[in-house]
């Protein structure tokens, strides 16, 4: 189907439509003739490309010549199970030329990025945020599908074959009602986590009948950390609330978004992503700057040791006698300090311009974003709007 937001006016507004395509095509349960869904699953299944793919190109032709007598824009294409797998060919294949983004859930199909050219392999992983994915863990787990192209969202813990759709707030997961149903998402603070692995832990007791369940709690949230690595911040998450009442804001005004609001709403976006990956970054490598400082003070004592031992047992020999023997079995000040010494400063010197890249970048957009609402008082007036409510 294809969906477009009513205006205030009564309007459709064609500026911002929708194409969402369901799961598997059964002819027989929706009265469909020639429709074979367990046939085309098959042909997913086995690493092809759906046999319903062909229907949906051309369902979205059709829709993209009526948009386009309105002068309209498809923004968006999503589709579920079966859908959900061809969803990586319409995104490499359409969404590139297009410029709409694409979002599969609980995608269905076994190596789909085999079923794009190679052009389209390259664009992909170059632009993974063209293409969302939604992976629970359902059934559909274990195709075959891979996890790795386009931004994988696993949701772990929900277990059923379903689209999230009751726990999507605008285009955010309600991470909160997740946790309450005991259901594992990327990007969950510390306390979100605990509590989905505390509920998780007591509707699941028949899996570890022996273990308590505070202990089957603590074996969760070890499998959170294992599978996303890091928890959010309460400021990341708070950040991304925000952002979203304001896209609601913004798009709620009618007649689609104007470039400058589309450009504030990306560069907030990469704002609070480059702002979070610096603070975890900083977290990530505090331990190894520590190691790498010791290992610069470690060398230089090994070294002064080194020169003591040297002068006590040859205490008959000038300081370049001492030296020449030491050349000849290779330990000198070069190879035993400098040479360390280098490789550290090397190492710390690369940790901490990766640091700046992270405060230039974030400066960089900063400066951009106040451009942008420096120069369109609606679009400030919106935003502080939003942001007092």
């Amino acid at each position: 189907m294809a969906i477009a937001p009513v205006k205030a006016d009564g309007k459709a507004d064609y500026d911002n439509v929708v194409v969402v395509y369901d799961g598997t095509n059964m002819g027989s349960l929706k009265g469909e003739v020639g429709k074979d869904g367990f046939l085309t699953a098959g042909q997913a299944y086995v690493g092809g490309l759906s046999g319903e793919y062909a229907a949906a190109e051309k369902f979205l032709a059709q829709t993209q010549a009526k948009v386009a007598q309105n002068n309209g824009t498809i923004t968006d294409v999503a589709g579920f199970s079966q859908a959900g797998g061809y969803m990586m060919k319409m995104a490499a294949e359409h969404g590139q030329v297009n410029g709409f983004k694409t979002t599969s859930f609980d995608d269905w199909g076994r190596n789909q990025f085999n079923t794009l050219t190679p052009n389209q392999q390259a664009w992909l992983q170059e632009n993974p945020s063209m293409l969302a994915r939604y992976q629970n863990d359902s059934f559909a787990d274990n195709s075959g599908r891979d996890h790795s192209y386009g931004h994988v969202g696993t949701i772990s813990g929900i277990g059923d074959h379903n689209t999230l759709s009751k726990y999507f707030d605008g285009d955010l997961l309600n991470l909160d009602r997740l946790a309450d149903d005991g259901i594992f998402a990327p990007n969950m603070t510390k306390a979100q986590v605990e509590k989905a692995a505390k509920n998780w832990s007591k509707t699941h007791v028949d899996w570890y009948p022996f273990v308590s369940v505070s202990q089957r709690a603590k074996n969760r949230v070890e499998i959170y950390l294992a599978t996303y690595g890091i928890y959010a911040t309460e400021k990341f998450s708070k950040q991304l609330i925000k952002l979203n009442q304001l896209k609601r804001v913004l798009f709620s005004s009618g007649g689609g978004l104007s470039a400058n609001e589309k450009i504030y709403l990306d560069s907030e976006a990469a704002l609070i992503i480059a702002e979070e990956a610096k603070s975890e970054f900083k977290k990530a490598t505090e331990n190894i700057l520590n190691f790498y400082r010791h290992g610069l003070q470690e060398i230089q004592d090994i070294w002064q040791r080194n020169v003591y031992q040297a002068r006590q047992r040859g205490s008959m020999l000038t300081d370049w006698e001492i030296r020449e023997a030491q050349q000849m079995v290779n330990c000198n000040q070069q190879t035993i300090l400098n040479e360390t010494c280098q490789y550290y400063e090397k190492k710390i010197s690369t940790v901490t311009r990766i640091e700046t890249d992270f405060s230039l970048l974030i400066s960089e957009i900063k400066t951009k974003i106040a451009e942008v609402v420096q120069r369109d008082r609606d679009l400030a007036g919106q935003i502080k709007g939003a942001l007092s409510s």
